[in-house]
């Protein structure tokens, strides 16, 4: 209980400083982003080496770079790879493929931070002035599309479920169905969030003119 009120509090810490925009947030969110990826990687040597490869890590990795150097295309994919991948996980509270609060506390809390840290660091970054560009939707989408791509490849060749694409793990996904449906149903969700997160980016001026 007391790591995940640690937890929550840090992640709260991360979205106030970044909203407010307050230079200190960014060493904050890099640490963080480094813990995160320190401990959930140990962990994932520890029982999964796959799991190393998980979009959530490239969302970090991604937010890392952009934290040390701003580039508009990173920026773009890191934007919507953060409010659709992380920002779903945060709602699965018994994610399978986290770290056992109980038994793993230190890689636990990093599973959560690797997601709040990129999501805080999104808005702390458009809260700096760089805008996401106007095809930003599409260029993610290309790049979504290019690591299922290779995921697919890696899944067949050491026999891995990488994005649940061979069999679901949640629950929420086996509520559309058997496999292919349950792939074919998140496919079109992602299409429409992709779209819901352009509409609203748009809506709120963070898109450049």
């Amino acid at each position: 209980m007391t790591t995940s009120i640690i937890t929550l509090i840090l992640s709260i810490i991360l979205f106030l400083g970044a909203w407010k925009n307050d230079r200190r947030a960014l060493l904050f969110i890099q640490i963080c982003i480094i813990y995160s990826l320190s401990t959930t990687g140990w962990y994932n040597i520890q029982h999964n080496p796959n799991m190393l490869f998980w979009l959530c890590n490239i969302t970090a990795i991604l937010a890392l770079i952009l934290t040390i150097k701003h580039h508009q295309k990173l920026l773009d994919i890191f934007f919507y790879f953060a409010w659709t991948g992380d920002l779903l996980t945060l709602f699965m509270w018994q994610n399978p493929v986290a770290p056992p609060l109980e038994t793993y506390p230190w890689s636990w809390a990093g599973f959560i931070l690797k997601h709040t840290a990129p999501l805080a660091f999104s808005i702390f970054h458009i809260k700096k002035g760089h805008f996401l560009s106007n095809d930003a939707g599409w260029t993610a989408l290309k790049f979504m599309l290019a690591y299922t791509g290779i995921i697919i490849i890696y899944n067949s060749v050491f026999n891995q479920n990488l994005l649940d694409l061979g069999e679901t793990i949640l629950e929420l996904e086996r509520l559309f169905g058997e496999w292919p449906i349950y792939v074919l149903v998140t496919v079109v969700l992602t299409l429409v969030w992709y779209y819901m997160i352009y509409i609203i980016t748009k809506r709120i001026d963070i898109i450049k003119n």
